[in-house]
């Protein structure tokens, strides 16, 4: 008991640590994308918007964190010769996996947890916010600024006076074709093709409800098909069209609970919802196993990360760690690509396409338990 008392402890600090320092490494790139995300929405909305993100990270975060404990916790037992003492006083390897286990069984019905309730309403909150955090910025144009830019909507002014008004203006206006309004895969080389510059004495732009009106001075239209001047065109756009449609339907698999799905799929819709098509039925089928596989991705880091902390014992815990994530990237890749493109081809049930990257790393997880641990 003692022993199991003592590895716990270690694992419990090793993988606070782990997690803190992912914490620390992702913040700041989860910051950048959100200033991407976001253009001139500003940093409070960036603020608000980094925890919708670390949400959604969570259940990859977490498992990584404790792939990375259990590697420093054993490479620490065999560096410091524990391992050996262990082994030569007949305590069983099991024992030894026993603490991880627990921790292990907790982290998967967290993981499950976030993944099937708390994930899927974040996810969509987080790609409404973002449209929203747009439109919101669009109607702060003119506070000062003299350069703006969201999608392929831009402004870029000498000088304006604080009132939505530009002085000496060059203005990028994306105008909507028939495969943006298909969805076409054309759509982007046909959104620039699509776009009017206008290069202006002077502009104002207003809000109308959900319109963004500009009226012009002394204008002028460049595009090869149109060069006209004009004393004082006008323009109205809906802002819903420049910030961009919402690309997934609030329908989607990603962005429903486990509950939800269960019920569609037993044949209780609500008041307005479509029967389900076999298709989408089995894209629900094959998310909640995809959930299902994620969330145990903690036993089979576990026999790796055991496996591989005595493995490398008398390499450095640099060493250790580096295989532990290549151990993880490999993982979270092959169950993003290999697990998808086997549901997307439907040859085998959905879900053996769910398990599947997770039945190779087991087998992986055995042979080298197997390998460094009994022998």
């Amino acid at each position: 008991m003692i022993l199991q008392l003592y590895l716990l402890r270690q694992l419990g600090v090793s993988i606070a640590f782990a997690l803190a320092g992912l914490g620390i490494l992702v913040v700041p790139a989860i910051t950048v994308q959100a200033v991407q995300k976001l253009g001139g929405a500003g940093i409070a909305a960036v603020v608000d918007y980094i925890p919708l993100v670390l949400i959604e990270l969570v259940p990859y975060l977490a498992p990584i964190a404790f792939l990375l404990g259990v590697v420093a916790t054993f490479g620490r037992l065999a560096a410091d010769n524990e391992w050996t003492a262990m082994a030569s006083a007949g305590v069983h390897p099991v024992r030894t996996l026993a603490p991880g286990l627990l921790i292990a069984v907790l982290g998967m019905f967290g993981t499950h947890h976030l993944l099937a309730t708390v994930s899927p309403d974040w996810k969509y909150a987080q790609r409404v916010y973002v449209r929203n955090a747009k439109v919101d910025a669009f109607r702060g144009l003119g506070k000062g600024r003299t350069q703006f830019e969201i999608g392929d909507f831009f402004v870029d002014a000498a000088r304006t006076d604080g009132n939505g008004t530009f002085s000496e203006v060059v203005l990028g206006i994306p105008l909507e074709s028939e495969d943006d309004r298909a969805g076409g895969e054309q759509a982007a080389e046909d959104a620039k093709a699509n776009m009017l510059v206008v290069v202006a004495d002077r502009i104002r732009i207003a809000f109308t409800g959900r319109d963004m009106e500009v009226f012009f001075e002394n204008a002028r239209f460049l595009r090869d098909d149109l060069g006209v001047e004009s004393e004082m065109p006008y323009f109205r756009r809906p802002l819903d069209e420049l910030v961009g449609a919402m690309k997934k339907a609030r329908d989607d698999p990603k962005f429903l609970t486990n509950a939800l799905m269960r019920r569609r799929l037993a044949g209780e819709l609500e008041p307005g919802d479509q029967p389900l098509k076999e298709r989408r039925r089995e894209d629900y089928r094959f998310e909640i196993q995809r959930r299902l596989a994620l969330s145990s991705t903690y036993i089979v880091f576990l026999l790796l990360g055991a496996a591989t902390g005595l493995w490398l014992r008398r390499g450095s815990q640099l060493g250790a760690m580096a295989t532990a994530i290549g151990f993880a990237l490999i993982y979270y890749i092959l169950s993003m690509q290999l697990g998808t493109k086997l549901a997307e081809v439907r040859l085998i049930p959905l879900a053996f396409a769910a398990w599947a990257t997770n039945g190779l790393f087991l087998v992986a997880g055995l042979f080298m338990a197997r390998r460094f641990m009994w022998r």
